[in-house]
């Protein structure tokens, strides 16, 4: 029994190890950028020896993936936190946008890592791995603005693809007037109004016609 709870709080130890990891790493990218990481810098800020890191993660290019693999569970896992599946499109919408927008304002190394030389000008595989996060977060988006269609609260007239393009554009937009500012003005009021002109977007209108 005492091995089983040793043995249980050893992967306890290691994730969290992990997470603290990752967490420096995304710091160091946040203030330095993808070319500032080094194993000294993380050790430090982690406290551990560098060659602890590697009982973790075994090289760099290691660690991108990891944080590139987080970020995508994150993102994905927005549409768990307000239930995708269910409740007002419109409603929805709006949550993912403003969760988007939380997780860039509480992890800025994010945008500069997924635009750094490591990930969208990365590798093709690099390259492959990020497409397929984008792919997979817009399309839950587009299945929201299809059920909104279908209960008829949002415009038929709107090409699902486009609604979560569109979000996603405006978003990142967003996001990246925050990090160019050092998060230093408050984008809450632009995001507000931002948001509710998209909103009028999709807004299903009876006096609108699609033309022929």
């Amino acid at each position: 029994m005492r091995e089983l709870v040793t043995l249980a709080r050893t992967r306890l130890d290691s994730g969290l190890r992990k997470e603290q990891i990752l967490d420096a790493t995304l710091a160091i990218i946040a203030e330095n950028g993808h070319p500032g990481v080094n194993t000294s810098e993380i050790s430090r800020r982690v406290g551990v020896v560098p060659s602890a890191l590697y009982r973790h993660f075994k090289d760099k290019e290691q660690l991108v993936d990891a944080l590139l693999e987080r970020t995508r569970e994150r993102l994905l896992g927005n549409f768990d936190r307000i239930g995708g599946k269910t409740g007002d499109p419109l409603r929805l919408l709006r949550e993912i946008f403003s969760l988007h927008l939380q997780m860039i304002r509480d992890n800025p190394g994010i945008p500069r890592l997924v635009f750094s030389d490591a990930a969208a000008f990365g590798t093709l595989q690099r390259k492959n791995k990020l497409f397929s996060i984008l792919n997979a977060y817009m399309k839950n988006i587009e299945n929201i603005v299809i059920r909104g269609q279908k209960e008829e609260k949002i415009s038929r007239d709107i090409l699902p693809r486009a609604v979560a393009f569109a979000l996603v554009s405006l978003a990142q937009n967003v996001g990246l007037i925050f990090n160019l500012t050092g998060g230093t003005i408050n984008m809450a009021p632009e995001a507000e109004s931002a948001w509710r002109l998209f909103e009028k977007g999709l807004i299903r209108n009876e006096n609108t016609r699609q033309e022929v």
